[in-house]
């Protein structure tokens, strides 16, 4: 008696508390703070039921589909990216990610895409001085069907090719956008020691 009182006081305290799984097991496995139970403990509930069967089969195979849908997702993910990179020789996957940041940052209407403004906004950010003319020329010249926003897609492009020589390596807004990404690659490396003897706070 005094053994079942300790062990009913002892998972009343367990420290700390834990979330129960939200599906994939039978709660009855786990105790009320969220750990595994014993295996002989699980087995004290008596012989699974075709129910428990059903519902184990279940969450087995919504489990596994569950994990191959993230893999898929992974692969779509890599393959969209390895086009993306294809298309804008030079860049890397960190620029990418961090030119869709901020697209993501400067979409004000959360529509998916630029106005005028927005891409202005960008390219501060970035650091470009060119001229507002230029910067609307440019603009302009992406928007072809002339309704005033850009896509993700357009938008990059335009980024790539904004004050581009002739030639195959980086040059003007693209080249400053690897080197941002360089940098912020070279910055997130560094101890939090090295990152306050470079002044970075």
């Amino acid at each position: 008696m005094g053994n079942r009182i300790s062990h009913i006081l002892k998972r009343l305290f367990d420290y700390p508390i834990k979330r129960k799984p939200i599906c994939f097991y039978r709660q009855e496995d786990f105790s009320s703070t969220g750990e595994p139970l014993p295996k002989e403990e699980q087995d004290a509930h008596g012989p699974l039921t075709e129910y428990d069967k059903l519902v184990q089969a279940f969450y087995s195979r919504l489990l596994e589909q569950r994990r191959q849908s993230r893999e898929n997702e992974e692969k779509n993910r890599q393959y969209n990216l390895q086009k993306v990179m294809q298309r804008f020789p030079g860049w890397n996957e960190l620029t990418i990610s961090n030119l869709h940041s901020l697209f993501l940052l400067f979409d004000q209407n959360l529509n998916g895409m630029l106005n005028f403004d927005d891409f202005s906004a960008v390219l501060e950010s970035l650091g470009d001085e060119s001229t507002c003319e230029y910067r609307k020329q440019k603009f302009d010249e992406t928007d072809r069907d002339m309704d005033g926003w850009v896509s993700y897609d357009e938008y990059l492009d335009m980024v790539y090719n904004f004050n581009k020589q002739d030639g195959t390596t980086l040059t003007g807004l693209a080249k400053l956008c690897f080197e941002i990404a360089e940098n912020i690659k070279f910055v997130s490396s560094l101890s939090v020691g090295e990152q306050l003897e470079y002044g970075l706070f």
